[in-house]
């Protein structure tokens, strides 16, 4: 039982540590991002691939035009995903990686079109860009950046079609967890919470590899 424990202590701190060493203004993390840590120890997400990931985070916003400030670890969940898909494909080599690959482009694809099938009317506005997701899929050479832009252009559709008072519910939530935030720090983490409780709530696929 104590062994658990501080396998589990040790688990949760060197996020922490990892995270917050980039966060100078922050001392703890709020409850959702331990939360998050929680389903990461659930999918048995190994230390090394969530520390990679969040180190991607930070770096990558040294290089990128448009810059984006990382205030919760919500933020670095894309990268640490990634990291653990490739951390996975080291474990087990190339030629199992090949078929992996084939398995995970098939479950994309019995995702969308599962999705599809039961399209509601409200979500109508996403049909086009899971029709071109569609397509990269079936094509002789997959162009895993093109899925990645769909992905992010998914992202910004379900945050410009949420209904108001979603909004409006996700707006409070986020000040209640991250008091003392300026105004562009909330509206960040809100962004990134809007977009995850939108695709909880309709089980909207993925479209990167790395998801699977």
């Amino acid at each position: 039982m104590n062994q658990d424990f501080s396998r589990r202590q040790d688990y949760y701190q060197k996020i922490a540590r990892a995270f917050l060493k980039h966060q100078t203004s922050m001392f703890f993390l709020p409850p959702r991002d331990l939360a998050l840590i929680a389903e990461w120890e659930k999918l048995q997400i190994p230390l090394e691939p969530i520390i990679e990931g969040i180190e991607r985070t930070f770096a990558s916003q040294i290089t990128k035009k448009k810059k984006r400030k990382i205030y919760s670890l919500g933020q670095c969940e894309k990268e640490i995903l990634r990291a653990y898909s490739q951390y996975q494909e080291r474990l087990v080599g190339k030629k199992s990686v090949t078929v992996d690959r084939s398995d995970k482009i098939q479950r994309v694809r019995q995702e969308i079109s599962s999705f599809l099938h039961n399209l509601s009317p409200d979500l109508d506005f996403l049909l086009p860009t899971l029709n071109r997701a569609k397509t990269i899929l079936e094509a002789e050479s997959l162009e895993e950046a093109a899925l990645e832009e769909l992905d992010e252009e998914v992202d910004q559709l379900l945050l410009e079609k949420a209904p108001a008072e979603e909004t409006e519910f996700c707006r409070q939530e986020t000040r209640e967890d991250y008091p003392g935030k300026t105004e562009e720090e909330l509206r960040e983490i809100q962004r990134i919470r809007l977009i995850k409780n939108q695709r909880r709530k309709y089980r909207i696929p993925y479209l990167s590899l790395f998801y699977y």
